[in-house]
């Protein structure tokens, strides 16, 4: 008798060591698999996080670049001029110290008349200097020769070179090239140096004969890069570093001196870019990466708050660790329940065992149940006539009734008329295909919108018959939502591109401005899709893009162009290029404006393709750009009538689809194609 139940007690305790093992072993792998699953979603938030900061800091970069340009090209009237040119390379020439311009005081010597003829000319030069530097809106200027001494200056008082001017004064006489100094405070603000050099007109030299220093205020550019738009998410800024002697400083213009030193230096990959990275910041830690002006020691710093940033991940991680918990206690339950009923009756007959483990079966059941009810997603089952046999409370919830009341209703009863059938029509489908069917719907529930994603899959009997349809719908409006911001971060990107047209050249923007309302009329006469539709839109938004880095005087010019003049206007499509495939506009806008000057017949650039190799939306464009090219004067031409223009198109029946070409015909004889040639006449 005692040998039987110690048998009994260690076949007991060798069955509760197994159970406590395949417990602890499955509540390892239920925790392996929850951080692998954190881990998963962490990495995707990761990405999101990263594309977004480089979005936007790129584009403010763009916009810093292209406020940099324009100085550039305001110098450019004042170094290109034969004047002082000559002025300066007489300067350079001469053996003397400038001073005597000032001074009056002309030494006597070899060239004591060609410095006679100087000093007449100086008072000249002076006054045309400080005109140029006041209506280009500088702040001050000068120009300085090679020996560091600055002899023409826009104020009367001509003040010593810092040591850091002077050093890029060296700079641009050994690489003639613009050069730009790093930000610095000011009475008036923030001001940044720009040094010009002034080439020599000596035979045979290409070197600066000067350099002109001119001071500009940057406290309106520095503050569109750091100011927040409407679509700025919670906790993300903009930052301006640069580099101070032996370290690095960033740009706060709302703070006494503007700038303030950074305690720990930036660390710059090998393209001397500040990587995407999780970091340590002022008000604890942030996600920011770091974009350099290019020939510049600037950088473009854009940062979100870590906290505001992976909230949907810590909340994630949260559930998904209670879910994991309650199986495994679920488990652990169950197998104590069986491991008792087994050891308390271990002598009973079948079927009292059987009766037993039906109990706990039904308690699993039960408990399965209650998680299911706690579960966020609406879960229902309808019978073959369509009406609800379930619904678990957070559907009853979410339609604001009781689950007992919404037993017997159908889809059109709980949801309204149109959008019941629409949900009755998922049912008929996934019955006759007997698989699951996957819809999503926009349903207003309580007057509000929201966005689902429907499962359903048939219900069958033990026969494998089919007697009712099980829907699981989830709420997937957040990820809409998230969708449309990043839209909305695309349409920003597309704003400050334009904004940078409309600062270099008006008249490309009014052209591109044109383009779009011809594009959009032509879209709907071809009964484009609204992506399609979207697409040209913006597409000819940026047709133009590239040509802001295309000399002026060459684009302007009235006579007839040289081939390598017509070379340098064909790589504005390169330029394009440029800027927007590092965009992702999530749709074929890039090929769109790359293939907008190809033609059908293969004679277009920039690859010559054909016919079949050119997209849809690039035909378009082309259509339209000539179209809107033709009704617009031009310095070589007048207007064309819209009747010129429209003939031309047909006649190069090689170049252009004689289908968009029929359909902008068709939009221009409408009363919305009048209003926007109207535009187009003001």
């Amino acid at each position: 008798m005692t040998t039987s139940k110690n048998a009994g007690s260690s076949g007991g305790k060798s069955e509760l060591i197994m159970g406590a093992a395949i417990i602890a072993l499955i509540f390892a792998a239920l925790m392996t698999w929850v951080g692998w699953s954190i881990r998963t979603k962490q990495a995707e938030l990761n990405e999101q996080i990263r594309e977004r900061l480089e979005l936007l800091a790129r584009g403010r970069t763009e916009v810093f670049t292209s406020w940099l340009s324009g100085l550039e090209q305001q110098s450019e009237r004042l170094i290109s001029s034969d004047l002082f040119r000559l002025y300066a390379t007489d300067m350079d020439l001469i053996d003397a110290d400038p001073g005597f311009l000032i001074t009056g005081a002309i030494p006597e010597g070899r060239e004591h008349d060609q410095m006679a003829q100087l000093a007449d000319q100086f008072p000249l030069m002076h006054r045309t200097f400080a005109d140029f530097t006041t209506f280009a809106g500088f702040l001050s200027g000068r120009i300085v020769h090679r020996s560091g001494q600055s002899y023409i200056g826009s104020d009367s008082r001509l003040q010593p070179l810092s040591p850091q001017q002077a050093a890029s004064v060296k700079k641009t006489f050994a690489a003639p090239m613009t050069h730009f100094s790093s930000l610095r405070q000011e009475d008036t603000g923030l001001v940044l140096d720009m040094f010009v050099p002034i080439i020599s007109t000596a035979q045979d030299e290409k070197k600066a004969a000067a350099v002109v220093m001119l001071t500009k205020s940057a406290n309106t550019a520095v503050t569109s890069v750091l100011s927040n738009t409407p679509l700025s998410a919670s906790g993300e800024r903009t930052r301006i570093m640069q580099t101070a002697g032996a370290g690095f400083q960033e740009i706060v213009p709302w703070q006494p001196g503007g700038t303030a030193p950074l305690v720990m230096p930036l660390a710059l990959n090998d393209a001397k870019e500040l990587p995407f990275a999780r970091r340590g910041g002022a008000n604890g830690e942030v996600y920011s990466l770091g974009v350099k002006l290019p020939d510049l020691d600037i950088w473009i710093v854009q940062e979100v708050d870590a906290r505001e940033a992976t909230r949907t991940l810590q909340q994630y991680a949260r559930v998904s660790v209670l879910i994991a918990t309650l199986i495994a206690l679920a488990i652990s339950l169950l197998f104590g329940l069986i491991w008792w009923r087994t050891m308390g009756r271990k002598h009973k007959d079948t079927a009292e065992r059987f009766r037993a483990l039906a109990q706990e079966l039904e308690k699993q059941r039960n408990f399965l149940d209650s998680i299911n009810d706690t579960i966020p997603d609406f879960i229902a089952v309808k019978n073959l006539d369509g009406a609800y046999t379930y619904a678990n409370p957070a559907l009853a919830e979410g339609v604001g009734r009781a689950e007992e009341e919404i037993h017997g209703m159908d889809d059109v009863a709980l949801f309204g008329f149109d959008t019941g059938k629409r949900l009755e029509q998922s049912d008929e489908k996934a019955l006759k295909t007997g698989g699951p069917v996957t819809t999503t719907e926009r349903i207003y529930l309580k007057s509000q919108l929201h966005h689902f994603q429907i499962t359903k899959v048939p219900l069958r009997n033990d026969q494998g018959e089919p007697e009712g349809v099980i829907a699981v719908f989830r709420d997937i409006t957040s990820m809409i939502q998230a969708e449309e911001r990043k839209r909305q971060a695309v349409f920003q990107t597309v704003e400050a591109l334009v904004k940078a047209i409309e600062f270099t050249d008006p008249y490309l923007a009014g052209h591109s401005a044109l383009m779009r309302e011809v594009s959009s009329l032509l879209a709907d006469s071809l009964h484009m899709s609204a992506e399609e539709k979207s697409t040209v839109e913006i597409a000819s938004t940026l047709s133009q893009i590239g040509k802001i880095f295309v000399d002026k005087a060459v684009l302007t010019k009235a006579e007839q162009l040289s081939e390598m003049e017509k070379d340098l206007i064909r790589k504005h499509v390169e330029h394009a290029a440029g800027i927007l495939r590092q965009i992702n506009f999530d749709l074929p806008v890039f090929e769109a404006v790359v293939q907008m000057n190809e033609r059908l017949d293969g004679s277009g650039y920039p690859k010559g393709l054909h016919d079949e190799e050119i997209g849809l939306h690039a035909k378009v464009l082309s259509v339209a750009n000539s179209f809107c090219a033709m009704i617009r004067p031009r310095a070589y031409r007048p207007a064309m009538t819209v009747e010129q223009a429209l003939e031309n198109l047909q006649a190069s029946e090689t170049s252009y689809d004689r289908r968009i070409v029929d359909a902008l015909r068709a939009a221009m004889d409408t009363a919305q194609g009048d209003k926007v040639l109207q535009k187009a006449r003001e």
